[in-house]
Formats: structure tokens, sequence, C-alpha cells
């Protein structure tokens, strides 16, 4: 990384202040990191996470903390540029509560959304965004290394919003299972379920007929061995409110489910783990706020449409409602 910083732009104030006369030093370390949107590859959905290569990192540091009669105007500036992975490390000078303001530069780059579903399958469309970082404003003392790891946010040149911030929401979705006859069941977790979340902000937008509504974006995760996902959800302001969530596991096809005749004796049935028709109940929760909710209890049922059992045989349109259930928990 570039660890030599640049001095630049210091008016008639700044230069008596003999800037290169103070002692104290304060050293600012981080990393920066873009998220480029979602991926889908082999009935899988991952996060496109990449450093911040190459990218300027303009540091401030206020002449009026610096000066003893705290008269000074503006800001002294330093620079730096992040390595191939993110990285940066710049020296200041410094005095006691010394004021700075950390700027990451912002940079043109795409993004790959989920904009529709077919067949159960994401469409994806990739679409040019400029990435960029609040100015971080923060205060230093002689000897300190302050530690400033940060994630960009992205403005889409196609939305009239700019997205600040970022806010990750995780979830967990597991199906029932039969432990003993056809009425005790446990929950259990599965790997690859894939999950639909739509997201209805509080604000507007103009849409392709000329006309306004709300804005709408749809984004995708897969769940993990314990049945657990995430997803980062771009938001203008930390906290923010949505006017609509919904969690919805997309369809799947279980080859082993757990079952019991009439005389008790266990089968293995095989088949489709679907909402249909009036069974359509995804996770729906209005006025969701980033992080109110510490756990959210809101099953999410399903149907599923056995094609064979293995031992007897069952019809394409066999169907057991009442012991399969898929749910929403533990969001955060």
């Amino acid at each position: 990384m570039l660890a030599v910083a640049t001095l630049v732009g210091c008016s008639k104030e700044q230069s008596e202040l003999s800037i290169g006369d103070i002692q104290g030093k304060a050293t600012i370390v981080g990393s920066l990191s873009y998220n480029q949107g979602q991926a889908f590859s082999n009935n899988q959905f991952s996060e496109l996470l990449s450093p911040a290569a190459g990218v300027k990192v303009s540091i401030k540091v206020s002449n009026a903390s610096l000066d003893p009669n705290g008269s000074a105007q503006g800001y002294t500036t330093y620079e730096t540029t992040t390595d191939a992975e993110g990285k940066y490390s710049i020296e200041i000078p410094a005095v006691d509560n010394t004021n700075i303001i950390i700027s990451p530069a912002s940079f043109m780059g795409t993004r790959t959304l989920v904009v529709d579903w077919e067949n159960n399958a994401p469409v994806m469309e990739t679409e040019e965004v400029v990435y960029n970082i609040n100015g971080i404003q923060a205060t230093v003392s002689p000897g300190e290394i302050l530690v400033k790891d940060q994630m960009y946010s992205y403005s889409p040149r196609t939305f009239v919003e700019s997205f600040g911030e970022m806010e990750t929401l995780k979830g967990k979705i597991g199906i029932s299972r039969l432990y003993q006859s056809n009425t005790q069941r446990y929950w259990g977790a599965k790997a690859g379920i894939n999950v639909r979340i739509t997201v209805t902000y509080n604000y507007t937008e103009t849409l392709p007929n000329g006309g306004t509504g709300d804005m709408v974006r749809l984004f995708g995760a897969t769940t993990d061995e314990s049945g657990n996902f995430t997803i980062n959800i771009p938001v203008k302001a930390k906290g923010e409110t949505l006017k609509y969530l919904e969690i919805e596991p997309v369809s799947f096809y279980e080859t082993s489910f757990r079952h019991f005749d009439a005389n008790g004796d266990e089968e293995s049935l095989e088949g489709v783990y679907a909402q249909l028709n009036s069974y359509n109940y995804p996770g729906f929760y209005s006025n969701y706020t980033f992080p109110e909710f510490e756990e959210i209890e809101n099953i999410v049922y399903a149907v599923m449409s056995f094609n064979e059992n293995k031992d007897n045989g069952y019809g394409e349109d066999s169907m057991w409602r009442n012991i399969t259930v898929w749910g929403t928990r533990s969001f955060e």
C-alpha cells in the first residue's frame, strides 16, 4: 500500500501553524470493501464482496484542533491509497483530541441484482452504480492507532434516491420433520433452500410507464447447513423503516421425508415442498424497522406434494397439509 502522505492545499493560516513541528503522531489504518450484489450459480446465492483496491483515501486534519489558540481555519489534507486487499495506513500529526475526517474516494462500478423470478429461479440484471462512503468524523490523540474498516454503499444511477448505508438481515428457514407417529414433529434445518426477499421502501420512484410508485427491490439468499441465511439490504440511513418486508422460501424437492403408516411403521417419502394456492403464506411484515425486532416468530406454511412413496407409492396429487411447515425465525 502507499504509505506516503501528501500535503494538499495549505492556506496562509495553515502554514503559520508549522504543522511539521508537531511532534505527536497518530496512525489511521483500515480496510475498504464493496458489495457488487449477488450471483446465482449451481442453485445457490452468493454475495459478491470485493476489496476496494487502488482507492484514494483522504484524511482531513482540522487546523483549529492543532492550533493552541483554536483560531486557525480550514483543514490540512493527507492522502494515501489502498493496496490490493483494500487496506491502507497513514500517519498524521496530532495533539490531544484532534478532529479529523476520513474520506475514501467514490468510484464507478456495477452491481448485479434480482429483478424477477421465473420457474423458481431468479432473473439477474447488472446495473451501473456509484460506490461511495460519506465522510467519517473521528477524534485522535498522539500515539493512537485508529482502525476504521468500512464497506461502501452505492447509488444506482437509475434511482432518484441514494442508498447511504447497508443493513444486514439474518433469518432461519426450517422444515417440519417427523420423529414419532404422524403428529409429533420437530423443527429441522436444511441447507440449500433459496429464499426470495421482497423489500418495499417508504419512498417512491419513477416507473417505466412514466408514473410513480413504491420503490420495490428483490433479493435472494440461500440457507446454510444450520438453515440460516444472511442478506445485505441497502438503505438510506441506519435504522430505516421499510414499508413491507416479505420473506418467501422457494419450492424445492425433498428426497427423504420421514413418515409413518397407519400401523406406526416408518415410511420414507419424497416430494416437493411448495406454496400452493390458498396455502401461500410467506413471512410478511409491515413497517419492519432495522434492527428493532430481535426475534420474529411468523411461521410460513407450505404444502408437500408427494410424487412417490418409496415403499407403496402415492399418486402425484397426494398432499399432507398438516405435517409440512416451514418458517422464518430469528430476524435481526
